[in-house]
């Protein structure tokens, strides 16, 4: 049947996203209250900024999923949301298939209080979600009325966001006109000083002046691994940082946005070390971090996952190479977990 009169009938792509993520709790009161985690997304879709809200009304505790641009039309929801315990095995598991064309929030987690106080899920105070999702967008709308699209067209700024970070995705790939050089360790990135300076504080002050750098169009970088500064540069041109980058060397991702004074990616560096800490990615931060280190203050967070699973962490193949190559570094990493233990 061909749309009313009047209408216009849209194209529409769907995407398809696996989220996952880990809330940690570090102080959880136990009476009446209200937290928030800190935003997460997908980097298919950073659109979209989630987060989980809980409410505690004294006698249920529960758990929302929202998002932090309202009203966006989801395709479908699938969550499993639960409690990590003592031996970060999960409790209470709760599954959800929410309804077609959801808006947020939604309620995916519900635990009486008594349950919950009876459980061995808090450790140290600390009570720990997990939080897995599969969700759809609709990419466009089915249906956009042509009177209302020309009245839109008055009252709102044309956007074209994405389509400018997909041309700044494809400067990224390609370097077309590229007009200086980075060397880092041996290994070549070529770049556009237009915006190394327009995104980054420390490259700006270099351009400026007649440096040596700015004259010959090349800078020498021995202090980052080249791997780590491929991830800095592509989110300079692209303001993405891939998941599994953020998962694996957050704590060396952070130590060069420090350096380069990018403060937004730093912020996140801080917020994924805080809140989804791992058995590799605290290893990094005990071996990696010394007082001078942008993220020594953060150590604490790590030696607290070490004392609570330090069978975990030493099982990695890294802290094998650490015994055998810096018996030292282990060394002070137990001694620090004794001091936290008195």
């Amino acid at each position: 049947m061909p749309p009313p009169r009047g209408m216009l009938r849209c194209q529409t792509q769907t995407i398809a996203i696996q989220l996952k993520y880990e809330w940690p709790i570090p102080q959880f009161e136990k009476g009446k209250g209200g937290y928030s985690s800190s935003q997460f997304f997908h980097e298919k879709d950073p659109s979209i900024k989630w987060f989980l809200r809980l409410i505690n009304d004294g006698s249920n505790l529960k758990v929302y999923l929202e998002m932090s641009y309202p009203n966006k039309q989801l395709d479908y929801v699938r969550v499993n949301i639960g409690i990590l315990d003592k031996k970060r095995e999960k409790f209470l598991p709760q599954q959800h298939t929410l309804s077609r064309h959801a808006y947020a929030p939604l309620g995916v987690f519900d635990i009486a209080n008594q349950m919950l106080v009876e459980s061995e899920c808090f450790v140290n105070g600390k009570l720990t979600f997990y939080f897995e999702m599969e969700y759809s967008i609709l990419k466009d709308l089915a249906l956009l009325s042509k009177s209302s699209t020309v009245a839109d067209l008055h009252k709102k700024p044309f956007n074209n966001s994405g389509q400018l970070i997909a041309h700044l995705e494809e400067l990224y790939e390609t370097m077309k006109f590229s007009d200086f050089t980075i060397n880092v360790r041996g290994r070549q990135f070529k770049a556009h000083k237009s915006i190394l300076a327009t995104r980054s504080q420390y490259f700006a002050a270099m351009f400026e002046h007649p440096t040596k750098e700015n004259l010959t169009n090349q800078v020498e970088i021995e202090d980052v691994e080249p791997d780590v500064f491929q991830e800095i540069l592509r989110y300079i041109y692209t303001g993405k940082v891939s998941e599994s980058t953020m998962e694996n060397m957050p704590a060396g991702i952070l130590a060069v946005a420090d350096k380069y004074l990018l403060e937004q990616l730093k912020s996140e560096c801080e917020t994924q070390i805080i809140h989804r800490m791992s058995a590799e990615n605290c290893l990094e931060l005990l071996l990696n971090t010394h007082e001078h280190h942008p993220a020594f203050y953060l150590r604490k967070y790590a030696v607290e996952f070490f004392r609570q699973f330090s069978g975990e962490v030493m099982a990695t193949d890294e802290w094998e190479k650490a015994e055998q190559g810096h018996p030292e570094l282990c060394l002070t990493i137990l001694k620090e977990l004794v001091k936290s233990l008195v």
